[in-house]
């Protein structure tokens, strides 16, 4: 009975020794390899000959490769990034050609960029915003938010009486994410189109793509062109 149980506990006690010494065998080998790696990168960086120069070549390499991999990463998200992320719904307008807007954001850029859009398009005479102090009294929030899951830029939230068609109320959000972030290349031009971009839906204005417009769907590349003032003014022709 007793070298049965030997037996029996025998094959566990072995493979559970194998793999505490599997285990510390790879800690061990990660160990030296890492004051390896350490100590010659110590070398290339302090020492001029080739042996070290064609070392921190190859470094220099692999750290170029990583990079590479993030730059493609980051090319692939500006590929895909908008504007914004819109719904519209066709002919959707105020009752007049103006509104009332507060500053709800306390990002100096963003305050900046919101009050510049705002008096571009006042300049436009095809739609007049009105600053206000106190959001009870405002048909229009202009804040921030920021998600990185998103592709948008920004984003008006529109609220629309369906038996008129007429817009009761818009949250226009910029997207801190990548306004504020200098690897996607938004300027302060840039985020400026974006708050004429978004406050372009708030009026009730559409994508457009087909021609150079503010309301281009992705890049806010362009401010206000004629072509949306026109587009304001035949919205609110009636």
């Amino acid at each position: 009975m007793k070298n049965l149980f030997k037996m029996v506990f025998f094959l566990p006690r072995l493979i559970f020794r194998i793999i505490w010494h599997l285990f510390w065998g790879l800690v061990k080998t990660a160990l030296v390899i890492a004051i390896i790696l350490f100590a010659l990168a110590y070398y290339a960086n302090h020492s001029g000959s080739d042996i070290a120069q064609s070392f921190s070549g190859m470094m220099d390499n692999v750290a170029a490769f990583f990079a590479d991999s993030k730059s493609d990463d980051l090319q692939n998200k500006l590929a895909n990034l908008t504007t914004d992320d819109f719904t519209y719904y066709s002919g959707a307008r105020w009752t007049q050609n103006s509104a009332t807007v507060y500053i709800e954001t306390d990002v100096p850029a963003l305050v900046s960029a919101y009050e510049a859009a705002l008096a571009n398009w006042n300049a436009t005479g095809a739609f007049t915003f009105t600053i206000v102090t106190d959001p009870e009294t405002a048909d229009i929030i202009a804040t921030d938010y920021s998600d990185s899951s998103s592709q948008a830029a920004g984003v008006a939230e529109t609220e629309v009486n369906a038996v008129t068609n007429h817009i009761n109320h818009v949250d226009v959000k910029l997207n801190t994410y990548y306004l504020l972030n200098d690897s996607y290349g938004y300027t302060m031009e840039r985020i400026t189109h974006t708050a004429e971009h978004e406050l372009g839906h708030a009026i009730g204005l559409d994508h457009d793509d087909h021609q150079t417009s503010v309301m281009q769907s992705s890049g806010s590349y362009y401010g206000i062109q004629e072509a949306d003032i026109l587009a304001v003014q035949q919205l609110y022709a009636d």
